[in-house]
């Protein structure tokens, strides 16, 4: 009997902590992915990453291609600073023409600042390394620049993306 109690006060302790260590996935191992075009995000703590504004790097890996493509979060200088992303791909000649190549010796998919998507709707993403990861990311214009990229468009050609990312998980690396 009294095992059967302890079993059952320790499966009551179980369910708070677990939802307790949901709510405690970093920014930096946090999974988000696009609905409509299933692309996901994998964010991973930083390294040794060049640019010393950089607080957050992630993958997004690109549906029916097997690609990941390397991007990262860095934040502008100033009192009024604010984070802005970056997708990038291996360069062709036509986005060399089109001035996409940046320091990286890659090209932009897409560029732009980057929000957090609350319960109460979009903030500025928090600048800290451990920022909790939020439910949601907003990236303004992604989905336009990611459907029209030709990578995507070509393997998924009545495919389309949105702006907005959801939390999916949290990995442990």
């Amino acid at each position: 009997m009294i095992n059967r109690k302890l079993a059952l006060v320790f499966a009551g302790l179980l369910g708070p902590m677990q939802a307790a260590s949901a709510k405690e996935c970093l920014l930096s191992h946090a999974t988000y992915r696009e609905p409509r075009s299933g692309a996901v995000m994998q964010f991973r703590p930083l390294a040794n990453e060049p640019a010393a504004l950089t607080t957050q790097v992630f993958s997004l890996s690109v549906p029916n291609t097997g690609m990941s493509l390397p991007a990262d979060v860095t934040w502008t200088n100033g009192r009024n600073s604010f984070p802005l992303g970056t997708i990038r791909h291996t360069c062709t000649d036509d986005d060399r023409e089109a001035g996409l190549q940046d320091g990286s010796g890659l090209c932009r998919i897409w560029d732009g600042q980057v929000y957090a998507l609350t319960g109460g709707g979009a903030e500025q993403l928090n600048s800290r390394e451990a920022t909790p990861a939020p439910k949601g990311l907003l990236l303004p214009d992604f989905g336009a620049a990611f459907t029209e990229w030709a990578d995507f468009a070509n393997t998924n050609p009545d495919g389309s993306a949105w702006d907005a990312f959801t939390l999916t998980g949290c990995s442990d690396e």
